[in-house]
């Protein structure tokens, strides 16, 4: 199909810029909301987000609703928006592909749900839902517009000759008793990544608010994990009251590189970080993801600099983030530095700073070379055992060749005495060696 693209198509482009263009979203998590106005109020919320290790995130949610009317039925939904640059197809039964395991009781009884199609609208960068179906013989997939438009998320409606962002619905008729109603709603989502992130958990906290009164008297939000695991969350929406730990683990305050303000947390399976406030209106969303600083995040892998923190004695980190009077850093363990007591410094593959241990996603095994070229003859070779702590060597030096008209990167090491050359594909260099 070809057609002339028109301003639909550009408003469009600026509303898929709200998606990382360098990763793939799958879908967020979201708020039972009611699809007309009521005066049924979120008198409790009880949300539980847990990290998986099959990269897959859990939500498990407690609500208590109350009805101070006479008993009705009020018909919720919960919206999922589509996956952007994961090119799943439309599913026209309204499921979503990446939302799994999806239950809601209420009362203690199982509530039945059905599936729709529905539009998204984006003002300011908040999401706003249309939960009216969308008639599916108009609006088409990437079937209607061929190469024109890739974007993914995205239909066309030849007639109106216009696109839409568009979302997957659940809708639910929920029986309200007069009085106190609980609600309990658990699903699985893929998390999403980018190549900064190895994970993403975005959750929409807005449509909380449109309950009767406009916030959520008592709310509680648990994090947890299946396995050990690194997480930062801004905390622009959060700072009512603090974060604590029921395993008594630190929690650390930081500003990142884009001097934003996050809460990070190191959690070990059975710890939980959890947050409570009277009183919550959301007026934004939040999103728990892994560290920018990360090393199995895809650009780290690549990564040939870094900071360090020096302290006074000589000690020296990885840098992490800016706390307050203090540099987050990580060497065994996290831990705090106090910035008076120490300085930054950039080091480099190409000064001959660093360490290097084998990127066991390329290879299981390196051959160390007397020169970088291929063609000169190994004097060792490096493997990578699984579930073992990984040799670590030193870097010292990063050098270019070209190898029959092929250009390749080569580090510089040493081991066991020997002076030798690895290619830069098979090795993953670091600022600090603490492996």
């Amino acid at each position: 199909m070809k057609q002339v693209v028109s301003l639909s198509l550009f408003a469009l482009l600026s509303i898929s810029t709200v998606f990382s263009n360098d990763g793939v979203y799958f879908t967020s998590g979201n708020f039972l909301q009611p699809i007309k106005e009521t005066d049924i109020s979120v008198a409790k919320e009880i949300l539980t987000i847990s990290i998986g290790k099959d990269s897959f995130a859990t939500v498990d949610v407690y609500y208590e609703f109350m009805n101070n009317s006479k008993a009705k039925n009020i018909t919720m939904a919960f919206e999922a928006t589509a996956p952007y640059n994961d090119y799943s197809p439309l599913n026209h039964k309204g499921i979503h592909p990446h939302i799994k395991d999806f239950t809601a009781t209420m009362n203690g009884k199982q509530l039945n749900y059905r599936n729709a199609v529905v539009a998204l609208h984006y003002q300011d960068g908040n999401e706003e839902v249309d939960f009216t179906p969308l008639d599916l013989n108009k609006w088409k997939g990437e079937e209607a517009y061929d190469s024109i438009f890739p974007v993914d998320n995205a239909l066309y409606n030849a007639e109106l000759d216009s696109f839409i962002i568009f979302g997957y619905a659940y809708y639910f008729d929920a029986p309200f008793k007069k009085g106190k109603n609980i609600v309990h709603h658990t699903y699985r989502y893929r998390m999403s990544y980018n190549v900064l992130q190895t994970f993403e958990i975005p959750y929409s906290l807005p449509p909380a608010t449109r309950w009767a009164n406009h916030k959520i008297d008592d709310f509680t939000l648990n994090i947890t994990c299946d396995e050990g695991t690194d997480f930062c969350l801004a905390d622009s929406i959060f700072r009512d009251a603090p974060f604590t730990s029921t395993r008594n683990m630190p929690i650390y305050y930081i500003t990142d590189h884009d001097d934003q303000h996050k809460l990070f947390a190191s959690i070990l399976r059975g710890d939980t970080i959890r947050w409570q406030c009277k009183n919550f209106a959301p007026k934004q969303g939040m999103c728990i993801s892994s560290p920018m600083w990360e090393r199995t995040s895809y650009s780290r892998r690549w990564n040939t600099s870094g900071k360090v923190v020096i302290e006074k004695n000589g000690n020296i980190s990885q840098y992490c983030a800016d706390s307050g009077d203090s540099y987050l850093v990580i060497a065994q363990d996290y831990g705090l530095v106090k910035k008076s007591e120490s300085h930054i410094e950039e080091y480099s593959a190409e000064n001959g700073q660093g360490v290097l241990i084998i990127n066991d996603d390329i290879a299981k095994q390196a051959n160390v070379r007397e020169k970088p070229t291929t063609k000169s003859s190994v004097i060792t070779t490096i493997s990578y055992h699984q579930y073992e702590i990984p040799d670590v060597f030193p870097c010292l030096g990063l050098v270019e060749t070209t190898d029959e008209d092929k250009t390749f990167m080569w580090y510089k090491t040493e081991i066991d005495g020997k002076i030798g050359y690895i290619r830069q594909d098979l090795m993953l260099w670091d600022s600090v060696g603490f492996y």
